[in-house]
């Protein structure tokens, strides 16, 4: 299911903003805002699924918004309205909040502590064959049916994870009671103490710093690379589409990796999520400085491998620093910093863009990934009371 989810999104990834400019005509600063309403609805998604999920039938729910998620990008072509585009990109970030956080959950309640580890680099794996998934089938279907029926392709991956769900619903069902579980014992605790506990957790605030920071540049790259790459380097859209292959073949290459890295024990989680930023800074700044091709699509290319560091990395920051009962509400909150992070992004650059170019984006991102390589290390090296755990 969570491959699912994921290649449908990244069908849409490489030319929703292509769409939205090329064939609806909008102006590049509402490009960014139709980006970023899926982020949006997605994050304070988030935030209501920590807070009430638990209860009967909540995996029930989960599951049947597979079915919204699927529907929404076969509208897209439907019209040639952005209010109306805005509208729908918000009901599929919810949807696709609901089954992101649960699909993270599911995996953690279906696996030992002690494998925890190894099988939250092999969940975040399947996600990376997600989006490696979704730019492959653009990269085939854009020069056969054009822009705007390849967004049906995206519809038909989200099926799939509804075929996959009605099999896998004994399976899930037993899962569902321990999530029950975990929501009568997070019931026992209020919710402002919750929150504090979590928060004051120097290693969740290691994750959540590291993956917000990162996802403001993937925010970025969502809304404005495209478009950049086809004014700057003259690609077409199935070399846009390369690009996003590219990054996350990376991805997929550094999560399948990253277990092994983790379990040597020769760079600790806070580290690399350190190294991570410190790289994601620098990659950025190449994008905004360089103007050769092969050196944009490269740097493009290692971007996706920062990603593939930086998430699982974070989720195993989590898994191991936050008490069971606080599971469901941390792992809400670091999901909402992904969406916050695409979210923001587009609409803290629109301005600069407007007035001095789309390559000033990356120099945005650069300054926030700079300032949080800062804020990192010093939360590692700093000291503090005892950890809320």
């Amino acid at each position: 299911m969570g491959f699912s989810y994921i290649a449908s999104l990244s069908v849409v990834s490489p030319i929703l903003s292509i769409y939205v400019k090329d064939v609806v005509k909008a102006p590049v600063e509402m490009v960014g805002l139709v980006t970023a309403m899926f982020f949006v609805a997605s994050s304070l998604t988030d935030v209501l699924l920590g807070v009430f999920a638990g209860g009967k039938k909540t995996i029930t729910f989960l599951l049947s918004v597979f079915v919204v998620f699927s529907i929404c990008p076969s509208l897209y072509p439907l019209t040639d309205s952005t209010m109306v585009l805005i509208i729908l990109r918000s009901v599929q970030g919810f949807a696709y909040a609901s089954i992101g956080t649960a699909s993270l959950i599911l995996a953690a309640l279906a696996i030992s502590s002690a494998e925890r580890n190894r099988g939250v680099g092999t969940y975040t794996a399947s996600l990376s064959l997600g989006f490696l998934a979704g730019p492959a089938i653009t990269t085939f279907s854009i020069p056969l049916f054009g822009v705007s029926k390849t967004f049906y392709f995206a519809s038909l991956m989200g099926f799939v994870g509804i075929f996959a769900a009605f099999f896998l619903q004994r399976k899930v069902s037993s899962i569902e009671r321990n999530w029950q579980i975990i929501g009568v014992t997070l019931n026992r605790e209020p919710l402002k103490s919750k929150i504090s506990a979590i928060i004051h957790n120097r290693m969740f605030g290691v994750a959540f710093l590291g993956n917000l920071a990162f996802f403001v540049l993937f925010g970025v790259i969502l809304a404005y690379a495209p478009i950049y790459a086809k004014n700057k380097f003259n690609f077409s859209d199935g070399l846009v589409s390369t690009l996003f292959l590219l990054y996350y073949i990376a991805t997929t290459v550094t999560r399948l990796s990253i277990g092994k890295i983790v379990r040597d024990g020769k760079v600790s989680k806070s580290a690399l999520m350190i190294l991570g930023t410190m790289f994601a800074a620098l990659f950025s700044l190449v994008l905004a400085v360089f103007t050769d091709d092969f050196i944009f699509a490269g740097t493009f290319a290692l971007i996706g491998a920062v990603q593939g560091v930086i998430f699982p990395v974070g989720s195993m920051l989590i898994a191991e620093s936050i008490q069971p009962s606080r599971n469901v509400l941390a792992n809400s909150l670091y999901m909402m910093s992904t969406d916050v992070g695409q979210g923001i992004a587009p609409l803290i650059t629109a301005g600069v863009i407007v007035q001095y170019g789309l390559e000033y984006s990356f120099i945005v991102s650069t300054a926030i990934s700079a300032a949080t390589t800062l804020s990192l290390i010093w939360l590692k090296t700093s000291k503090s009371p005892k950890q809320h755990l």
